[in-house]
């Protein structure tokens, strides 16, 4: 316990006003608010998916103009998943097996996407209206789980 001496003597007909502040209990309050704060930052950090997005018209001015570089693009349309890659022109078509994404046939062709060029990190996601949300971050994750780090999102309409 801690202890406060507030003064007042004995003189006068005042009591001595001695106060004991209980710490023990503070202190297993701030340690059970950092344990606290320490584990939901670290879960917050696992769920986060790093996306960014491309808005047409926000580009920062430059001096020279931007090389033109080849865009590979995953079109999530309402047929399947197309794959696009801007300069080359190569366009390959994944469809849907029934109802669902074939998630397997996007993940194979993204690994002969990855072994052509290994040192490609970026891809744009572009869904099209009316596709689930679902649909887009299960596309998402596949695209990040095979080495696309640098993931942007755009609607396809600046593409």
């Amino acid at each position: 316990m801690g202890g406060i001496n507030v003064g007042g003597g004995g003189h006068g007909g005042k009591k001595p006003l001695d106060s004991e502040i209980p710490l023990i209990p503070f202190i297993d309050l701030l340690l059970c608010c950092v344990m606290f704060l320490l584990v939901t930052a670290v879960w917050n950090q696992l769920a986060r998916i790093n996306a960014n997005q491309q808005q047409p018209g926000q580009q920062a001015p430059q001096d020279a103009p931007p090389q033109e570089r080849d865009k590979l693009v995953l079109q999530i349309q309402t047929t399947g998943y197309t794959l696009v890659s801007t300069a080359s022109g190569d366009r390959t078509v994944i469809p849907k097996v029934g109802d669902a994404f074939d998630q397997e046939g996007l993940r194979n062709k993204l690994i002969e996407r990855r072994q052509l060029d290994r040192n490609r990190r970026d891809i744009i996601v572009a869904p099209e209206d009316g596709v689930l949300y679902a649909d887009v971050v299960a596309a998402m994750d596949i695209v990040v789980g095979e080495g696309f780090r640098d993931m942007s999102l755009s609607d396809g309409a600046a593409l």
